[in-house]
């Protein structure tokens, strides 16, 4: 009880002092307006629970979260058993999860500031039966609430962070009271299985399910689609593209001197950069302008002529864009950025894959994907860029190493329906 007391305590001068960051941060973005209300826990007003089915709160954070829960939440919908309320914490995946989900299920909202007041409201509004917190999403006044109420609470796709699993193990006590409220974890590997039973909870109640990401559904273009939108990018059927995926910044000046090294002998080779961050569009656009190629700014529309290098800087479309790609480079992953983004969409297209050593978010993915020989991991810029002109001039590679991608991707299918099952036997068990 007294971490708690500390914990609301600390979050108001904590939240003030981080506040103009993320402020910052949600008006380069765009869409923080919208049901702003919600933050504060203030939504509106749901209809009474059904008899004989259980209303499921689930909690992602951003796009990709939102993305990976589709098989899932299609699963639960299709079941007829339960009653869905889903929220985000960013716009971005706020603004997805309305296009994929509303009208679906009973609820789309904003996770509210994880501050008492704030998270009661939420609470006296949803009254949910379960709590289902996505990956990383462990937040203590929302657990607490759960716990007052005795709602069982599980983790799944569960991710631990290099600098989470740190903090964890830096102040054990004060994680402790959180931790052991979580019902269960669904991990997603046994790297993350370990790291749950390191920090404090029970083996008994950890479980390795697979990661959800797998088992996204992933669209494909037919021909004709995938020269429309190559066409709409600036490029021709006949151009092969280099795919900058999620970058940060520095990463996309290395993708654009790679692709001189690439050019060089009159190659078709051509650069899509998609930056984590739209709003860094400014930032790209002054290297696009220095860079002596042609290049055309997605968010512009169609392009109308022939161009060496497409910024997308756009919303949502990592996933589709992929799909034309013959190469990617993961951002996030190279000195001085630290963390990477996700690899999945573009190993379940087999598209061969290339990244930094500091892929810390994705540890368990990674030492898979290593394991099973089918990426290039490089040390600094200099070797990103040799990997990229080796495969670049080497077309039995990538079609070597899209084989090898192709199937991890299907061994590793399957973690939605082993979760739905999970989320099943908890929510109907008698308690």
């Amino acid at each position: 009880m007294w971490t708690i007391l500390i914990y609301r305590l600390l979050f108001i001068p904590c939240f003030l002092l981080v506040m103009p960051y993320y402020a910052y941060r949600m008006i380069k973005r765009g869409g923080y307006k919208k049901d702003f209300k919600y933050r504060f826990g203030l939504f509106k007003k749901l209809p009474k629970r059904k008899f004989g089915k259980k209303r499921l709160w689930i909690q992602a954070v951003s796009v990709g979260e939102v993305k990976a829960l589709e098989k899932l939440i299609n699963l639960l919908i299709g079941s007829g058993l339960y009653e869905i309320v889903l929220t985000t914490t960013t716009s971005t995946g706020y603004e997805l999860a309305h296009r994929m989900y509303a009208g679906k299920i009973l609820f789309v909202g904003l996770f509210p500031f994880d501050f008492w007041l704030f998270s009661w409201l939420a609470w006296k509004r949803i009254f949910p039966h379960l709590v289902i917190l996505m990956e990383s999403e462990i937040w203590p006044e929302h657990i607490w609430q759960a716990h007052l109420r005795d709602v069982p609470v599980i983790l799944i796709n569960a991710r631990i962070s290099d600098k989470t699993f740190a903090c964890y193990k830096a102040f054990p006590n004060l994680a402790k009271s959180t931790l052991d409220n979580i019902f269960y974890v669904l991990a997603s590997d046994q790297l993350m299985a370990d790291r749950c039973h390191k920090i404090g909870i029970a083996p008994d109640r950890i479980k390795i399910a697979g990661n959800m990401k797998f088992d996204n559904k992933i669209p494909r273009l037919d021909s004709t689609e995938a020269s429309d939108l190559s066409q709409a990018l600036g490029f021709t059927k006949n151009d092969l593209i280099l795919l900058g995926s999620s970058t940060w910044p520095q990463e996309e000046a290395m993708l654009i001197r790679a692709l001189k090294k690439c050019r060089n002998g009159g190659s078709r080779w051509k650069l899509l950069l998609v930056p984590r961050h739209a709003e860094r569009r400014n930032q790209i656009i002054g290297l696009l302008k220095s860079s002596g190629f042609k290049w055309h700014q997605r968010s512009k529309g169609k392009a109308k002529t022939e161009v060496d290098i497409c910024l997308a800087d756009t919303t949502g479309e990592l996933q589709m864009l992929t799909s034309v790609a013959d190469l990617a480079f993961i951002g996030k992953s190279l000195a001085p950025n630290s963390g990477g983004q996700s690899p999945v969409d573009a190993a379940c297209y087999g598209i061969p894959i290339i990244y930094g050593d500091r892929m810390t978010n994705f540890k368990g993915i990674c030492l898979s994907l290593e394991h099973s020989k089918c990426v290039i991991k490089v040390k600094d810029s200099a070797r990103a860029i040799m990997a990229i002109t080796i495969f670049a001039k080497d077309e039995n590679k990538r079609q070597s190493f899209a084989k090898k991608l192709q199937e991890w991707h299907k061994n590793n299918c399957g973690a939605s329906e082993f979760i739905a099952k999970k989320i099943q036997d908890i929510a109907f068990a008698n308690r």
